[in-house]
């Protein structure tokens, strides 16, 4: 079994990784420790940041997630600074920014990073995209009121937390079991 720590204090999310990564020789765990996040705009950058620093303080391999949600009429704007958005803007606040805009398109990409001590880390990406909403509509945060991934016609705030949680890409985790696997020759018991 290969042990893995998922840095975060997200239950929903933790079991939901341990869901996809079930069939592997995996045994993830987690931990929640603070990680200082780099002002990047590419959320990437910040993963591979917080991994780098949690595996090598953590003196253990780690896996850490980031997303963003670039808005292609406000410049890309918020981009991974979306934490930062929910705390300061309300939906019509970021509905404000939007006036008189057409373009409601919006690349989301998810980022899973693996990382162990010493070394660089490995991300796998998920592409995303979707639309900003006319209208807040459901819970959450800001984003969650507004953002309408591609597929869906109401934000991912009116979706139950099951769905909301499933647009974390299970194929991102999938590419890092089937990266662990293969780079350690992982074998089930």
């Amino acid at each position: 079994m290969f042990d893995l720590i998922f840095v975060t204090g997200n239950q929903r999310k933790l079991e939901q990784a341990r869901m996809i990564l079930a069939k592997y020789p995996i045994n993830l765990t987690n931990q929640k420790i603070e990680t200082p996040e780099i002002q990047h705009t590419d959320c990437q950058k910040v993963a591979e940041f917080s991994a780098k620093y949690a595996s090598d303080h953590l003196g253990k391999s780690v896996v850490v997630t980031d997303a963003a949600y670039y808005i292609e009429a406000l410049n890309g704007f918020p981009g991974p600074f979306i934490k930062f958005i929910n705390q300061w803007f309300t939906p019509q606040d970021l509905l404000n920014l939007m006036s008189g805009k057409e373009n409601r398109t919006v690349y989301s990409p998810v980022c899973v990073t693996y990382c162990e001590p010493g070394k660089d880390p490995v991300s796998f990406i998920a592409r995303n995209s979707g639309k900003l909403a006319i209208e807040a509509q459901g819970e959450g945060s800001t984003i969650d009121q507004l953002y309408i991934p591609q597929g869906y016609d109401k934000p991912i705030g009116t979706l139950s937390e099951t769905e909301r949680l499933s647009l974390w890409n299970m194929d991102c985790w999938i590419k890092l079991a089937e990266y662990l696997v293969k780079e350690y020759n992982l074998t089930s018991a």
